[in-house]
């Protein structure tokens, strides 16, 4: 019955992508290239049985989201700072997304503290009915208490089938816009709070590395190529995020850039642009997946359940 305790696929995504998670997290040394640490992780991800549900972020100090490495650019892991590791796994479109952070020195170490005990407090307190916008000032008092700042226009996000988000904004702070909304039976939400000791807020740059099919056809006609690779992408990854590196045998690294470029500019395919910290503060992130039963929560992600 609905709402009683989570999908087996759910559960099944949850524990690779925990594992996957903490292998990821055991990859993260100065001087690495961040092209491998995905790689491996996502490689991880298929040796368990499952699809990466999107691609392996890596996001570095003050960038807070949606850096993978791309057909042609990569980064390597610094001597200091905060690495932060947000991966997902998809086991028939049931999806798991978890995330960890790394601190590189001891000075960047309470940044991290306080986004693992900020996801921490919400694992305590969380239950089936609480309000979305107890969830964010839940985040929200740790965070502060802890000499930093939520990042604001960052947020968790409920999860269907194939879809990463699903619409449900679950806030970093205390949103009254999120008053009326509740966690109901049968839900799927990740909580993910953002911590940071900059401005509070993210903003778009041009890279775009992270893309997904939208569900359906542009009424603008396609080239050939392009027709090529969006049949790929719906067969591949149907609406699941992917990156053109997975594309590599489609086209070459011209043709993929171009078409891909083109598909979004006609509405086909979504693009994640990264996100970076708008005074360049440092970000640091934790997450879990959520699963909502009628008399308890399941934390999906979690190795300790």
């Amino acid at each position: 019955m609905r709402g009683e305790e989570p999908p087996r696929q759910l559960v099944e995504a949850g524990r690779i992508a925990a594992m996957a998670r903490d292998y990821g997290e055991r990859l993260v040394k100065p001087g690495e290239s961040c092209r491998r640490i995905c790689e491996e992780i996502e490689n991880y991800i298929r040796s368990m049985g499952a699809q990466p549900a999107f691609p392996c972020n890596i996001s570095i100090n003050e960038v807070a989201a949606h850096y993978t490495p791309g057909l042609r650019d990569d980064c390597v892991i610094p001597e200091s700072g905060v690495v932060k590791i947000d991966v997902g796994a998809a086991v028939e479109g049931y999806i798991a997304d978890t995330a960890v952070s790394v601190a590189l020195d001891d000075k960047h170490r309470p940044l991290v503290e306080a986004a693992f005990e900020a996801l921490q407090a919400v694992m305590r307190v969380i239950k089936p009915g609480m309000r979305l916008y107890d969830i964010g000032k839940t985040i929200e008092l740790i965070i502060k208490k802890m000499g930093f700042k939520p990042v604001r226009n960052l947020s968790g996000h409920s999860i269907d089938r194939y879809t990463i988000h699903a619409g449900l904004t679950i806030p970093n702070y205390a949103d009254r816009a999120a008053w009326l909304r509740r966690l109901s039976p049968g839900l799927t939400v990740a909580i993910e709070p953002f911590v940071t000791n900059g401005r509070g807020l993210v903003v778009e740059q041009r890279i775009v590395n992270i893309y997904a099919y939208r569900g359906k056809n542009p009424r603008t006609p396609l080239t050939s190529i392009e027709e090529k690779i969006l049949s790929t992408v719906k067969e591949r990854f149907k609406t699941l995020p992917f990156t053109p590196r997975w594309l590599v045998d489609v086209a070459d690294a011209d043709t993929l850039e171009s078409s891909i470029a083109s598909l979004a500019a006609k509405g086909a395919l979504h693009a994640y642009p990264v996100l970076v910290e708008a005074g360049r503060g440092i970000v640091a992130q934790a997450e879990h997946t959520f699963y909502v039963a009628r008399d308890r929560v399941y934390v999906v992600t979690s190795r300790e359940q």
